[in-house]
């Protein structure tokens, strides 16, 4: 089972007009200050990228006052990353085509890259472990003698940029669990849910678009369980069956 979030250039727009301007901690006592966002576009496959300006200041390197860059172009990848906890969105964040000829002449040129490696390593920071997160045990009602809850987790998967959107899918597996039964603990391994096979690619997550977001997510399992206690209530037999829908 697959539940997937499509984000347009619209969502996109509104969401980093409001995220900037945007201060960036980095090294020992220094900062980037991003700021005027402009000509946002989508690299299918890589990731967004926009124009900035930005203002760095980095006491360790030795200079002591900010720094404005007046034109760069900050580059933002969202990746997905296997981590022993679970699946988790990663943003990777590099700056390049910058403006180097406006840097005073006591700037070495070097720092673009120092201050690239110093970003780069914030993804570990700018991260979201959706696996944890889109996991959950609802309670099915009183009135079900035999099943208690149900327990649905999530897995792999999968981000996919286009020309004009970005796509998240995530996997999902459910069982039901008996009444009476002790709710599993969070070190507990998940659920076996269904992994992308090779032939599947994830140029198909963008075939059907809803401008909703991520949080849609926990109300489709919400609607999922109350359809199976339904169904419970006229039968032994449960089921539980949800389609894929289409994506910060």
């Amino acid at each position: 089972m697959w539940a997937e979030a499509i984000f347009s250039k619209d969502d996109l727009e509104e969401v980093t007009g409001q995220l900037f301007p945007l201060r960036i901690h980095i090294g020992a006592g220094g900062n980037v200050l991003l700021t005027d966002r402009r000509d946002l576009a989508f690299l299918p496959d890589v990731g967004l990228r926009m124009t900035i300006t930005a203002e760095i200041h980095w006491p360790v390197l030795g200079v002591h006052v900010p720094v404005s860059v007046r034109s760069a172009t900050l580059e933002i990848r969202p990746e997905i990353v296997e981590r022993p906890g679970g699946g988790t969105l990663t943003f990777k964040l590099h700056l390049y085509d910058v403006d180097v000829s406006m840097l005073p002449d006591f700037v070495d040129r070097g720092i673009v890259d120092l201050v690239n490696r110093e970003l780069e390593a914030k993804h570990v920071e700018l991260s979201w472990g959706f696996t944890k997160t889109l996991s959950h045990v609802f309670n099915l009602p009183e009135a079900l003698a035999s099943a208690g809850g149900l327990d649905l987790r999530a897995g792999s998967g999968r981000v996919k940029i286009t020309g004009d959107a970005l796509a998240l899918a995530v996997s999902f597996g459910a069982r039901v669990q008996p009444r009476g039964a002790p709710r599993p603990r969070v070190s507990e391994p998940p659920l076996a849910v269904p992994r992308p096979s090779p032939q599947r690619d994830a140029r198909g997550l963008t075939r059907r678009r809803s401008p909703a977001g991520l949080a849609v997510l926990g109300g489709l399992a919400m609607v999922a369980g109350a359809v199976l206690a339904l169904v419970s209530r006229g039968r032994r037999e449960r089921t539980f069956l949800q389609q894929l829908r289409a994506l910060s």
